[in-house]
């Protein structure tokens, strides 16, 4: 029996390509954008990098950004256009509205909930708050504020204690082969694979048994491990 949900952030509980379509209005106030680009371009170009790198971290998608797309009018400093979307994430987050009554309905079946992410404290927590979330979930961890983010299993374990859980009996839900897959799987977790790229990002980590494409799916998923019945 699951007893126990535990969510990735980003790219998980929030509409990651909207909130870029907004943070995309502002980039040419920011940074020098290629003038013959619109704002649907920009949003366009920046969901495609971030569908392509991702999962890669934060420099292969800059370096990609730089190098290979037509963005930007002239050479920029490394970090510059990172910093721009963490500094606009700071403010922007677009919830999925259909979260928040799927997360109380768990809560009312008698789950725990919690988050594992990796990330700024204070910028992660903000974003729990931004999407309406905000005691929401029994347990918050944010690795990097115990030296051990993901893809250490540490803070997978710290979680099963604190919520006094079995981590066969916990589902990890996230998007990254690496940081949430991999990583829940090495702590006992099942895991579940948010394919919000539309593929399995990458080929040298085993794929994991159980994939979604959207979070709406994962109640007929927790049916079908429970209960046994159709997904």
């Amino acid at each position: 029996m699951i007893k126990a949900i535990i969510f990735d952030l980003d790219h998980t509980l929030f509409d990651r390509y909207a909130t870029l379509r907004e943070v995309a209005k502002n980039l040419r106030f920011k940074l020098p954008v290629n003038p013959n680009l619109s704002d649907s371009d920009i949003a366009d170009i920046m969901i495609s990098a971030d569908k392509l790198k991702v999962h890669r971290g934060w420099d292969e998608m800059e370096r990609y950004i730089f190098e290979e797309t037509p963005l930007f009018s002239k050479k920029l400093e490394k970090y510059s256009y990172q910093n721009f979307i963490l500094e606009q994430f700071h403010n922007i987050a677009v919830p999925f509205e259909f979260v928040k009554p799927m997360l109380e309905k768990f809560k009312a079946d008698g789950y725990k909930l919690g988050v594992i992410t990796n990330g700024r404290p204070g910028l992660q927590e903000k974003k729990i708050n931004m999407i309406g979330l905000d005691g929401v979930f029994d347990e918050v961890i944010i690795g990097g504020q115990y030296g051990c983010p993901k893809p250490s299993i540490k803070p997978f374990l710290m979680m099963a204690e604190r919520l006094k859980t079995s981590p066969n009996e916990m589902l990890y839900v996230g998007d990254n082969p690496i940081n949430d897959v991999d990583a829940s799987r090495k702590a006992g977790y099942i895991p579940v694979y948010v394919n919000t790229v539309g593929r399995w990002s990458i080929p040298e980590i085993p794929q994991c048994e159980y994939q979604i494409e959207t979070l709406k799916e994962l109640p007929k998923l927790i049916d079908k491990l429970n209960y046994n019945t159709n997904f």
